[in-house]
């Protein structure tokens, strides 16, 4: 009798068939893709919206988005680290990506991240976020087993990349999350050669001569993914930054100071990013404590975070609040219309 279970089994096995797991040099020349592509300065890195048990609240995404653009971003950096994308299904990952499309109406651009432990997973958030017409794609490697070699990383990549061919791709360090030191100015040049689509790089590693470094590739962007650095960054000339979506007033106008020359300016808001980030580190600086930042100066709730990570109580929440009140940095995340 004809077993319809193993049917079902050997659909899924061809939908992962090898010729979907190809390198971009085996397929594509680089006229394939338009040169030139960069993505606009300020991009949001936005949290992911939880219910109190847990499961993601789709229901306040318009309004943060609304937020998201009222604060001088022009980009958000979907299902990252502060969203907590390596603890949301692949389901889940995908819905959210199609929710920011949605909710941005067009305003936005929409930077997905596809990372993820298996190479294939990541494939398909690729695929996926091609197909709902995402501006670019990003990615950070898989780190539970992680390349041994820049070279091998830029085999990975191009992988990832490939599931994509018609989308920009960003390639996304981490280096303290995911224990993966790489020479990464020679990361670039090497996928440069292999990846057509390669446009960038998302850095939120903290040494920034690598960053610096990777400016001297051709045409590869750089942008900034760290909240205390930016001003430093400017002054070598990287403009880009990615950041948690309660910075955007701040460091647009840390951006605008010292492109016009007010250094001076740009040196207090670099000063009021370096407050906001203390007082996170005083009260452990993971991202449950920026999470309940973003609710203290922006008025909207995201919610809790989701296990291994633990939420916050009350009173934890409560002294948060008292120390960005003491400092008086109560207002300066609020849209500038208010």
């Amino acid at each position: 009798m004809y077993d319809v279970s193993l049917n079902v089994v050997f659909m899924q096995i061809r939908s992962y068939d090898t010729k979907t797991q190809f390198r971009f040099a085996d397929h594509f020349s680089l006229e394939d893709w338009t040169d030139g592509f960069r993505l606009k300065d300020m991009v949001a890195a936005p949290f992911t919206p939880f219910t109190a048990d847990g499961e993601v609240n789709y229901n306040i995404l318009d309004d943060y988005a609304d937020y998201i653009v009222k604060t001088n971003f022009t980009g958000i950096f979907v299902n990252g680290t502060l969203g907590e994308g390596l603890s949301l299904t692949l389901l889940e990952r995908k819905s959210l990506a199609e929710g920011w499309v949605r909710a941005s109406r067009g305003r936005l651009q929409i930077i997905v991240h596809v990372g993820a432990t298996c190479v294939r997973d990541s494939q398909e958030l690729a695929r996926h976020a091609e197909e709902i017409g995402a501006t670019a794609i990003a990615g950070l490697s898989p780190s539970y087993y992680k390349p041994e070699s820049e070279e091998i990383l830029v085999e990975t990549m191009s992988l990832i990349a490939g599931a994509a061919p018609n989308t920009p791709f960003y390639y996304y360090d981490i280096n303290f999350f995911t224990g993966l030191y790489i020479n990464i100015r020679k990361f670039m040049e090497l996928a440069k050669a292999r990846i057509p689509t390669l446009r960038g790089l998302k850095n939120s590693s903290r040494e920034i001569p690598g960053s610096y470094d990777c400016t001297f590739v051709e045409e590869c962007q750089v942008l900034v993914g760290t909240d205390v650095q930016y001003l430093s960054y400017l002054a070598h000339g990287i403009s880009g930054v990615v950041v948690a979506s309660y910075l955007g007033n701040l460091f647009d106008d840390m951006r605008r100071a010292y492109q016009t020359g007010d250094t001076a300016k740009a040196l207090e808001h670099q000063n009021i990013a370096h407050k906001i980030n203390n007082i996170r580190n005083k009260h452990g600086g993971g991202i449950n404590v920026a999470k309940a930042m973003f609710k203290i100066l922006t008025g909207l709730d995201a919610g809790p975070v989701r296990l291994p990570l633990r939420s916050l109580k009350a009173d934890e929440f409560n002294a948060i609040r008292g120390d960005l009140v003491d400092a008086g940095l109560t207002d300066v995340s609020l849209p500038t219309d208010q």
